[in-house]
């Protein structure tokens, strides 16, 4: 939709809800509204006639929180793409394909969440706005505009209720009775006489100038989407096991209740294993059954079952499951509950759920027919015919590219995602592996442009959230300052790979705002020292106390990234800053230089330097410009040999055989909040390896210094997690979740340094290819 269509200035539309908004005045604060706080659901329609279907008809669309748009029973739109709230986006269509002559209708279901999650946050309100609403607007004709506004009609779906988990990995758990809500709802026929006319809510707020149309606070001047809007291929799932257990009360989590189900259920002798599935069910016994995708998959799940009115299916979502297709008990997982009407029940989940199985228990007063589980795939599009395409002569790293790019498919939906089956968050690091794969390998770059704008959120003092877009960044209650700095890289892959001036302009003072943050870090000889915050630097067990070489490094590639963008601003005196800052850098990070050993070391206190060590220590210096020449052929030999590499974690996942040391070292949590544990390995000797995500800094080192001849090879250990999953990558190298888009470096690196496509000048105004084969 283009911009003319909807030029900027003041909407002619209301925005509407169901009921007035549960806001209150804080006691003592007169100018303080608080909302709620409540999770409600709302359904609107809009009817009206057409003596002729135009042959475009500019909408656009936007909620307070998430909504689905339907015309004459056709999905269209589903929105708004995250962001802070005070930055809102409308999302902008064209209706005429859905239109027909004569009677029409617009139905919209839309969900106001209440309270954060890992893709929304709330606003403090004003007198009306903030607490749930809707805004529409459509061109019919010249003269002719339909609006949201009270001739709507709409009722408060009270089928839909929430639950909200406690884990930090756990999504909302969506739950739907269908008995109170008519099927047919959204379809052009349906009579809303018994629905209530919308309440077109007031814009009033301190200042009110006395237009009740968008702009308006608490949203601002909305913006259009800057992204496509996310495809939806339909996914068919298998049925492995049917078994049944004994009857139990249903409880209010469905996930709770699908997994005990799970525990004590007993296969069905002589089960048939295809759609239509026949469920013998009754008072006495609950069928379980488990559906395997072949891979993970993300998007909404759809079921079609005939059941009796009342039937209860609670659905548990999981990556794991035996061969047998038992979920694995310790799975983290999602899932939802559906109560059937007892006709046409086909339900599709409002949100969108990651996993490869599906365990569903099914309790009804009667036969059960489970006629289909399918998925509707929602991720940013990509046209598999469209390429680009990669392939080489070894058919292991040519599988390896493919595993990377279904894994960064898999995380691309409104933004890059951490991973679709856990969080569903927007990790301001994590993302600039997502982005470099997009870069290399998918003809769109909308979203590679937009995710650093999503994140540039930052707070007062110039460092960015963990996560944005959601209830991380609005928690506020911690950050990663060395993702900032990953995000710093992703700002600079912007700008090489597109040389779009007026982004890099608009995000620059947050870059500089990021760098400087650190200089109140900085001790006397310059590094920062003792930084505040999580300082994760990778899930491997990376030693940070005092100053980090591994941070410091980062911080030195984020200011050499700075200047060169700065610079090509023609903003000759930030640059200048930045290249004596990074100076001053290179000079200090000889603290980190052991002369014994003849490497780099993860950290030191004060002055006194440290001895563990590790791939980052030795990778991230080489990246940022701090090794002398001198030096660099030793640092890459000791990078890369294997004779002294140790696996070695105090992250949340689990270490298999080729991990060291007594027992399990996957501490996890109380490595988080207390600290973590002494080294078990041999600090003289042994190097700790980089986990997959952070394995782009090492790749870029060998590059940086002519040796990405060595790449193809660093890519082959990626065959080890095909062991583990085959079709998208484990977040660490022998644990986590399987659906982690920030292990796909190899796909990156494939096109970026083993053909050598990169741009030699900003937008590739003019190309570089420089093929480094290695054995290839």
């Amino acid at each position: 939709m283009d911009a003319a269509a909807f030029p900027r200035g003041r909407w002619r539309a209301r925005w509407i809800w169901c009921e007035a908004p549960s806001i209150r005045s804080e006691p003592g604060a007169p100018l303080t509204r608080i909302a709620s706080g409540e999770s409600v659901t709302a359904c609107f329609r809009r009817s009206f006639d057409l003596d002729a279907v135009p042959t475009r008809v500019a909408a656009r669309a936007s909620a307070d929180s998430r909504y689905a748009l339907w015309v004459n029973g056709r999905e269209v739109m589903r929105g708004p793409i995250r962001a802070n709230g005070r930055r809102l986006h409308y999302d902008a269509f064209d209706l005429a394909p859905f239109l027909r002559r004569g009677r029409n209708a617009i139905a919209v279901l839309v969900r106001h969440f209440g309270r954060a999650n890992p893709w929304w946050a709330p606003l403090p309100p004003t007198l009306e706005l903030g607490a749930g609403g809707f805004v529409f607007e459509a061109r019919l004709a010249d003269d002719h505009w339909l609006v949201s506004d009270a001739a709507w009609r709409t009722l408060r779906a009270d089928a839909w209720t929430s639950l909200v988990k406690a884990s930090v990995g756990a999504l909302p758990v969506e739950r739907f009775d269908a008995r109170a809500l008519a099927a047919e709802w959204r379809e052009t026929g349906f009579d809303d006489a018994t629905w209530s006319p919308a309440r077109a809510l007031a814009g009033n707020h301190l200042g009110f100038t006395g237009r009740h149309e968008p702009p308006l606070l608490p949203y601002g001047a909305m913006r259009p989407r800057p992204i496509a809007p996310l495809g939806c291929v339909r996914r068919d799932g298998t049925v492995v096991r049917v078994a049944r257990a004994p009857a139990a009360a249903p409880g209010d989590d469905p996930i709770a209740r699908a997994m005990e189900d799970f525990a004590a259920s007993r296969p069905v002798a002589a089960a048939t294993h295809a759609w239509p599935l026949r469920l013998d069910t009754g008072p006495d016994a609950v069928s379980v059954v488990s559906v395997d995708f072949g891979e993970v998959v993300a998007g909404t799940v759809v079921l079609d079952v005939d059941a009796p009115a009342g039937t209860v299916l609670d659905v548990a979502a999981a990556e794991f499951a035996s061969e047998e297709g038992v979920l694995a008990p310790d799975d983290e997982r999602s899932g939802f509950r559906y109560v059937a009407r007892g006709a046409d029940d086909r339900f599709e989940t409002f949100q969108p759920l990651g996993f490869r199985w599906l365990g569903l228990s099914v309790r009804a007063d009667g036969p059960v027919v489970l006629r289909d589980v399918s998925v509707h795939e929602r991720l940013y599009p990509r046209d598999p015919d469209a390429g680009p395409f990669f392939e080489c002569s070894d058919a292991t790293l040519n599988r390896i590219h493919a595993v990377g790019r279904r894994s960064v498919d898999l995380n691309s939906q409104d933004a890059y995602l951490d991973c679709p089956t856990r969080e569903q968050r927007a990790w301001t690091g994590d993302s600039v592996v997502h982005q470099m794969v997009d870069f290399a390998t998918h003809p769109d770059w909308r979203l590679a442009c937009w995710n650093p704008e999503l994140a540039a959120s930052p707070r007062a003092d110039g460092m960015l959230p963990m996560a944005a877009g959601g209830d991380i960044e609005h928690q506020d209650a911690s950050f990663i300052p060395d993702w900032a700095l990953h995000w710093v890289r992703a700002v600079h892959n912007v700008w090489r790979w597109t040389g779009d001036r007026e982004r890099v302009a608009r995000l620059l003072p947050v870059v500089e705002g990021v760098l400087r943050w650190f200089e109140d870090f900085a001790a006397e000889d310059g590094l920062a020292s003792d930084v505040t915050g999580w300082v994760i630097i990778d899930w491997s067990s990376v030693s940070v106390d005092g100053k980090s070489s591994v941070l410091n490094a980062l911080w030195a590639r984020g200011l050499r990234d700075f200047a060169e963008m700065a610079e090509w601003l023609g903003d000759a005196g930030r640059a200048q800053w930045a290249r004596a800052r990074h100076a001053r850098l290179r000079e200090a990070f000889e603290l980190f230089w052991d002369p014994e050993r003849a490497l780099y070391v993860d950290h030191a206190i004060g002055s006194e330097r440290r001895r563990p060590v590790s791939q980052h220590a030795l990778a991230t210096p080489l990246a940022a410009g701090l090794v002398p020449d001198e030096r660099v052929a030793r640092v890459i030999e000791v990078l890369l040999d294997e004779s002294r590499h140790v696996h070695a974690t105090w992250s949340r996942a689990k270490a298999d055989a080729r991990q060291p040391g007594p027992g399990e070292r996957g501490v996890g949590g109380p490595y988080l909040v207390l600290g973590p544990p002494a080294p078990w390995w041999d600090v003289e000797r042994q190097i700790v390896v980089a986990q997959p995500f952070f394995a782009y800094v090492l790749h870029d080192a060998l590059a940086e210094h002519g040796r990405a001849d060595r790449i193809p090879a660093q890519c082959r250990r990626w065959a080890a997690l095909l062991e583990r999953c085959a079709t998208s990558w484990s977040e660490t190298w022998y644990g986590g979740t399987v659906s982690h888009g920030w292990g796909s470096t190899p796909t990156r690196d494939l096109v970026v340094r083993t053909l050598g496509i990169t741009p030699a000048e900003p937008g590739f105004t003019r190309a570089r290819i420089a093929p480094r084969l290695g054995d290839l």
